[in-house]
Protein backbone atom coordinates (compact mmCIF):
# COMPACT_ATOMS: atom_id res chain seq x y z
CA UNK A 1 0.00 0.00 0.00
CA UNK A 2 0.94 3.66 -0.97
CA UNK A 3 0.10 5.78 2.21
CA UNK A 4 -0.15 9.45 2.44
CA UNK A 5 0.04 11.47 5.25
CA UNK A 6 -1.70 15.33 5.60
CA UNK A 7 0.58 18.36 7.22
CA UNK A 8 -2.69 18.24 9.88
CA UNK A 9 -1.72 14.70 10.89
CA UNK A 10 1.55 15.92 11.88
CA UNK A 11 0.74 18.79 13.42
CA UNK A 12 -1.31 16.93 15.44
CA UNK A 13 1.20 15.67 17.36
CA UNK A 14 1.36 18.96 18.79
CA UNK A 15 -2.03 19.10 20.23
CA UNK A 16 -3.06 18.49 23.49
CA UNK A 17 -5.16 15.72 22.57
CA UNK A 18 -3.48 14.60 19.54
CA UNK A 19 -1.82 11.02 18.93
CA UNK A 20 1.44 9.67 21.05
CA UNK A 21 4.59 10.15 20.40
CA UNK A 22 5.11 6.51 19.09
CA UNK A 23 1.90 6.73 16.17
CA UNK A 24 4.40 8.95 14.67
CA UNK A 25 7.21 6.40 15.28
CA UNK A 26 5.22 3.17 14.49
CA UNK A 27 4.84 4.89 11.30
CA UNK A 28 8.61 6.01 10.18
CA UNK A 29 8.92 2.00 11.09
CA UNK A 30 6.50 0.45 9.32
CA UNK A 31 8.07 2.36 6.05
CA UNK A 32 11.46 1.11 6.92
CA UNK A 33 10.26 -2.44 7.13
CA UNK A 34 8.52 -2.11 3.39
CA UNK A 35 4.82 -3.02 5.13
CA UNK A 36 3.87 0.41 3.02
CA UNK A 37 5.68 3.28 0.87
CA UNK A 38 5.07 6.81 2.31
CA UNK A 39 4.20 9.66 0.47
CA UNK A 40 4.77 13.26 1.57
CA UNK A 41 4.77 16.28 -1.06
CA UNK A 42 7.09 19.15 -0.81
CA UNK A 43 3.62 21.18 -0.04
CA UNK A 44 2.53 18.53 3.13
CA UNK A 45 6.30 19.66 4.43
CA UNK A 46 6.11 23.50 3.59
CA UNK A 47 2.39 23.68 5.49
CA UNK A 48 3.55 21.89 8.75
CA UNK A 49 6.74 24.19 9.24
CA UNK A 50 4.39 27.55 8.33
CA UNK A 51 1.22 26.09 10.98
CA UNK A 52 4.31 24.38 13.53
CA UNK A 53 4.83 27.23 15.73
CA UNK A 54 1.21 28.73 15.97
CA UNK A 55 -0.01 24.94 16.98
CA UNK A 56 2.79 24.64 19.54
CA UNK A 57 1.48 28.16 20.85
CA UNK A 58 -2.15 27.23 21.08
CA UNK A 59 -1.17 24.04 23.17
CA UNK A 60 1.14 25.60 25.43
CA UNK A 61 -1.22 28.68 26.33
CA UNK A 62 -4.05 25.85 27.15
CA UNK A 63 -1.51 24.01 29.26
CA UNK A 64 -0.76 27.06 31.28
CA UNK A 65 -4.16 27.68 31.91
CA UNK A 66 -3.98 23.80 33.68
CA UNK A 67 -4.47 24.82 36.86
CA UNK A 68 -5.94 22.80 40.11
CA UNK A 69 -8.27 24.80 42.61
CA UNK A 70 -10.05 23.55 45.11
CA UNK A 71 -12.94 26.06 46.94
CA UNK A 72 -13.41 25.05 50.61
CA UNK A 73 -16.55 25.84 52.16
CA UNK A 74 -16.36 27.35 55.79
CA UNK A 75 -17.93 24.56 57.31
CA UNK A 76 -15.20 22.16 55.93
CA UNK A 77 -12.25 23.93 57.06
CA UNK A 78 -11.43 22.33 60.84
CA UNK A 79 -11.34 19.03 59.04
CA UNK A 80 -8.09 17.27 58.84
CA UNK A 81 -8.26 16.46 54.94
CA UNK A 82 -8.73 20.25 53.97
CA UNK A 83 -5.02 20.98 54.60
CA UNK A 84 -3.96 17.40 52.42
CA UNK A 85 -6.24 19.03 49.77
CA UNK A 86 -4.58 22.38 49.68
CA UNK A 87 -1.16 20.23 49.77
CA UNK A 88 -2.76 18.30 46.79
CA UNK A 89 -4.08 21.56 44.91
CA UNK A 90 -0.08 23.35 44.82
CA UNK A 91 1.56 20.22 44.06
CA UNK A 92 -0.56 19.92 41.09
CA UNK A 93 -0.21 23.31 40.37
CA UNK A 94 3.95 23.46 40.90
CA UNK A 95 3.95 20.48 38.69
CA UNK A 96 2.49 22.12 35.84
CA UNK A 97 4.90 25.37 35.98
CA UNK A 98 7.93 22.62 36.01
CA UNK A 99 6.58 20.87 33.08
CA UNK A 100 5.58 24.68 31.48
CA UNK A 101 9.37 25.73 32.44
CA UNK A 102 11.06 22.46 30.77
CA UNK A 103 9.01 22.42 27.56
CA UNK A 104 9.63 26.04 26.95
CA UNK A 105 13.43 25.39 27.33
CA UNK A 106 13.27 22.58 24.87
CA UNK A 107 11.16 24.91 22.21
CA UNK A 108 14.19 27.48 22.42
CA UNK A 109 16.91 25.45 22.03
CA UNK A 110 15.32 23.19 19.54
CA UNK A 111 14.89 19.97 21.08
CA UNK A 112 11.63 18.92 21.34
CA UNK A 113 11.01 14.97 21.23
CA UNK A 114 7.97 15.76 18.30
CA UNK A 115 10.71 17.49 16.46
CA UNK A 116 13.32 14.75 16.44
CA UNK A 117 10.75 12.72 15.37
CA UNK A 118 9.20 14.94 12.61
CA UNK A 119 12.89 15.52 11.22
CA UNK A 120 13.82 11.97 11.34
CA UNK A 121 10.43 11.66 8.90
CA UNK A 122 11.30 14.19 6.47
CA UNK A 123 15.12 13.37 6.05
CA UNK A 124 14.47 9.47 6.00
CA UNK A 125 12.17 9.37 2.80
CA UNK A 126 11.82 11.08 -0.23
CA UNK A 127 9.70 14.58 -0.55
CA UNK A 128 7.60 15.15 -3.48
CA UNK A 129 8.33 18.07 -5.68
CA UNK A 130 5.53 20.06 -6.57
CA UNK A 131 5.35 21.39 -10.07
CA UNK A 132 3.97 24.92 -11.56
CA UNK A 133 1.94 23.01 -13.40
CA UNK A 134 0.39 20.68 -10.60
CA UNK A 135 0.00 24.34 -8.97
CA UNK A 136 -1.87 25.47 -11.75
CA UNK A 137 -4.01 22.47 -11.84
CA UNK A 138 -4.93 23.27 -8.46
CA UNK A 139 -5.81 26.61 -9.06
CA UNK A 140 -7.77 26.06 -11.91
CA UNK A 141 -9.80 23.26 -9.60
CA UNK A 142 -10.25 25.89 -6.63
CA UNK A 143 -12.15 27.89 -9.49
CA UNK A 144 -13.60 25.54 -10.72
CA UNK A 145 -14.94 24.41 -7.39
CA UNK A 146 -13.91 20.70 -7.75
CA UNK A 147 -13.06 19.78 -4.29
CA UNK A 148 -10.76 19.08 -2.02
CA UNK A 149 -10.09 22.96 -0.95
CA UNK A 150 -11.76 25.77 0.95
CA UNK A 151 -12.30 29.15 -0.01
CA UNK A 152 -9.26 31.08 -0.17
CA UNK A 153 -6.51 27.87 0.14
CA UNK A 154 -5.22 25.63 -2.87
CA UNK A 155 -3.17 23.63 -0.69
CA UNK A 156 -5.40 20.50 -0.55
CA UNK A 157 -5.92 21.18 -4.33
CA UNK A 158 -2.31 20.84 -5.00
CA UNK A 159 -1.84 17.44 -2.70
CA UNK A 160 -4.65 16.04 -4.87
CA UNK A 161 -3.55 16.90 -8.23
CA UNK A 162 0.11 15.51 -6.99
CA UNK A 163 -1.05 12.48 -5.64
CA UNK A 164 -3.03 11.64 -8.84
CA UNK A 165 0.67 12.27 -10.57
CA UNK A 166 2.02 9.41 -8.63
CA UNK A 167 2.34 6.03 -10.56
CA UNK A 168 0.87 2.94 -8.60
CA UNK A 169 3.17 -0.11 -9.31
CA UNK A 170 0.38 -2.89 -9.50
CA UNK A 171 -2.71 -4.08 -10.35
CA UNK A 172 -4.65 -4.21 -6.34
CA UNK A 173 -2.61 -1.44 -5.08
CA UNK A 174 -4.23 0.96 -3.05
CA UNK A 175 -3.88 4.77 -1.40
CA UNK A 176 -4.47 5.42 1.89
CA UNK A 177 -4.96 8.96 2.26
CA UNK A 178 -4.60 9.99 6.16
CA UNK A 179 -5.94 13.49 6.91
CA UNK A 180 -8.55 14.67 9.78
CA UNK A 181 -9.50 17.41 6.64
CA UNK A 182 -13.25 17.13 6.02
CA UNK A 183 -12.56 18.53 2.46
CA UNK A 184 -11.65 14.65 1.76
CA UNK A 185 -14.34 13.15 3.34
CA UNK A 186 -18.05 12.18 1.90
CA UNK A 187 -20.71 14.41 3.06
CA UNK A 188 -22.76 11.15 2.92
CA UNK A 189 -20.75 8.12 4.29
CA UNK A 190 -18.72 9.47 6.87
CA UNK A 191 -15.22 8.07 6.49
CA UNK A 192 -15.05 7.64 3.23
CA UNK A 193 -13.63 9.65 0.52
CA UNK A 194 -15.68 12.22 -0.92
CA UNK A 195 -17.58 11.13 -4.41
CA UNK A 196 -15.77 13.41 -6.85
CA UNK A 197 -12.57 12.24 -5.56
CA UNK A 198 -13.34 8.56 -5.92
CA UNK A 199 -14.80 9.31 -9.74
CA UNK A 200 -11.33 10.91 -10.53
CA UNK A 201 -8.75 8.87 -8.57
CA UNK A 202 -10.38 5.48 -10.63
CA UNK A 203 -10.46 7.03 -13.44
CA UNK A 204 -6.77 8.20 -13.26
CA UNK A 205 -5.75 4.47 -11.62
CA UNK A 206 -8.40 2.22 -12.46
CA UNK A 207 -7.03 -1.03 -10.35
CA UNK A 208 -6.05 0.95 -7.19
CA UNK A 209 -8.45 1.82 -4.48
CA UNK A 210 -8.38 5.28 -3.08
CA UNK A 211 -9.30 4.71 1.48
CA UNK A 212 -9.50 7.61 3.71
CA UNK A 213 -8.20 7.62 7.13
CA UNK A 214 -9.57 10.06 9.59
CA UNK A 215 -6.44 9.99 12.03
CA UNK A 216 -2.66 7.96 12.16
CA UNK A 217 -4.21 6.29 15.40
CA UNK A 218 -7.20 4.76 13.31
CA UNK A 219 -5.11 3.85 10.64
CA UNK A 220 -2.59 1.39 12.38
CA UNK A 221 -5.36 0.23 14.62
CA UNK A 222 -7.42 -0.95 11.69
CA UNK A 223 -4.13 -2.52 9.63
CA UNK A 224 -1.54 -3.43 12.47
CA UNK A 225 -4.08 -4.42 15.23
CA UNK A 226 -1.12 -5.91 16.90
CA UNK A 227 1.25 -3.87 16.44
CA UNK A 228 1.92 -1.56 20.05
CA UNK A 229 5.16 -0.63 19.90
CA UNK A 230 7.31 0.48 16.77
CA UNK A 231 10.40 -2.13 17.32
CA UNK A 232 7.72 -4.74 16.31
CA UNK A 233 7.17 -3.97 13.09
CA UNK A 234 10.40 -5.64 12.72
CA UNK A 235 9.77 -8.54 14.64
CA UNK A 236 6.61 -8.57 12.08
CA UNK A 237 8.64 -8.55 8.83
CA UNK A 238 10.90 -11.33 9.86
CA UNK A 239 7.83 -13.48 10.42
CA UNK A 240 6.36 -12.48 7.24
CA UNK A 241 9.63 -13.08 5.64
CA UNK A 242 10.14 -16.57 7.04
CA UNK A 243 6.32 -17.41 6.03
CA UNK A 244 7.79 -16.47 2.31
CA UNK A 245 10.55 -18.27 2.70
CA UNK A 246 11.32 -19.76 -0.54
CA UNK A 247 14.43 -22.12 0.21
CA UNK A 248 16.10 -24.22 3.16
CA UNK A 249 19.26 -21.71 3.27
CA UNK A 250 16.80 -18.86 3.43
CA UNK A 251 14.92 -20.67 6.44
CA UNK A 252 18.09 -20.80 8.64
CA UNK A 253 18.67 -17.34 7.91
CA UNK A 254 15.18 -15.80 8.66
CA UNK A 255 14.74 -18.38 10.98
CA UNK A 256 17.80 -17.14 13.35
CA UNK A 257 16.28 -13.89 12.81
CA UNK A 258 12.69 -14.82 14.25
CA UNK A 259 14.05 -16.90 17.32
CA UNK A 260 16.03 -13.99 18.35
CA UNK A 261 12.79 -12.46 20.12
CA UNK A 262 12.03 -12.91 23.39
CA UNK A 263 8.05 -12.51 23.55
CA UNK A 264 5.42 -13.59 20.85
CA UNK A 265 1.88 -12.79 20.75
CA UNK A 266 -1.20 -15.28 20.62
CA UNK A 267 -1.53 -14.35 16.83
CA UNK A 268 2.05 -14.45 16.20
CA UNK A 269 2.56 -17.71 17.53
CA UNK A 270 -0.21 -18.87 15.24
CA UNK A 271 0.98 -17.22 11.98
CA UNK A 272 4.76 -19.23 13.06
CA UNK A 273 3.00 -22.54 13.19
CA UNK A 274 1.27 -22.09 10.03
CA UNK A 275 4.18 -21.44 8.19
CA UNK A 276 5.54 -24.96 9.43
CA UNK A 277 2.55 -26.61 8.34
CA UNK A 278 2.08 -24.63 4.92
CA UNK A 279 5.74 -23.68 3.72
CA UNK A 280 7.42 -26.58 2.28
CA UNK A 281 10.72 -25.30 3.03
CA UNK A 282 10.55 -25.35 6.77
CA UNK A 283 8.54 -28.56 7.50
CA UNK A 284 10.59 -30.15 4.83
CA UNK A 285 14.39 -29.46 7.01
CA UNK A 286 12.11 -29.91 10.26
CA UNK A 287 14.70 -32.50 11.58
CA UNK A 288 17.31 -29.53 11.43
CA UNK A 289 18.38 -28.59 15.13
CA UNK A 290 17.42 -25.09 15.06
CA UNK A 291 14.22 -25.70 13.06
CA UNK A 292 13.15 -28.49 15.17
CA UNK A 293 14.04 -26.32 17.82
CA UNK A 294 12.14 -23.24 17.35
CA UNK A 295 8.64 -25.60 16.60
CA UNK A 296 9.21 -27.11 20.18
CA UNK A 297 9.68 -23.49 21.02
CA UNK A 298 6.42 -22.81 19.61
CA UNK A 299 4.05 -25.86 20.58
CA UNK A 300 5.60 -24.60 24.66
CA UNK A 301 4.11 -21.11 24.14
CA UNK A 302 0.61 -21.91 22.86
CA UNK A 303 -1.50 -20.30 25.12
CA UNK A 304 -4.98 -21.82 24.11
CA UNK A 305 -6.71 -24.97 23.54
CA UNK A 306 -7.47 -24.32 20.09
CA UNK A 307 -4.20 -23.50 18.94
CA UNK A 308 -3.51 -26.79 20.26
CA UNK A 309 -5.65 -28.08 18.10
CA UNK A 310 -4.33 -26.33 14.45
CA UNK A 311 -0.99 -27.23 15.96
CA UNK A 312 -1.29 -30.76 15.91
CA UNK A 313 0.26 -31.73 12.80
CA UNK A 314 3.55 -30.17 13.71
CA UNK A 315 3.20 -32.38 17.08
CA UNK A 316 3.29 -34.85 14.93
CA UNK A 317 5.62 -34.44 13.09
CA UNK A 318 7.93 -33.71 16.04
CA UNK A 319 6.75 -36.91 17.95
CA UNK A 320 7.89 -39.16 14.66
CA UNK A 321 11.45 -36.73 14.57
CA UNK A 322 12.11 -38.48 18.13
CA UNK A 323 10.61 -41.81 17.87
CA UNK A 324 12.87 -41.97 14.89
CA UNK A 325 16.19 -40.51 16.37
CA UNK A 326 18.82 -42.80 17.68
CA UNK A 327 19.17 -44.26 21.67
Amino acid sequence: MKVFIDANILLDIYQLSGPDLEELRKLKKMVETDHAQLLISSQVEDEFWRNRERVIADAMKRFKESKATAHIPNIMRDYPETRELRSTVEKVNSVVRQLNERATAEIESDSLKADEVIKELFSAFSIGEITAEMIELARLRADLGNPPGKKGSIGDAINWEWLLSQEMDFWGDELILISADGDFESELSKGQPREYLLREWSSKHPSSDLILSKSLTDFLKSRFPDIRLAEEFEKAKAIEDLEGSRSFASTHRLLEKVSSYEDFKESEIKRLIQAYLDNNQIHGILGDDDVRAFAQRLISLVPSEELLQMATPLRNWLEELEDDRPF
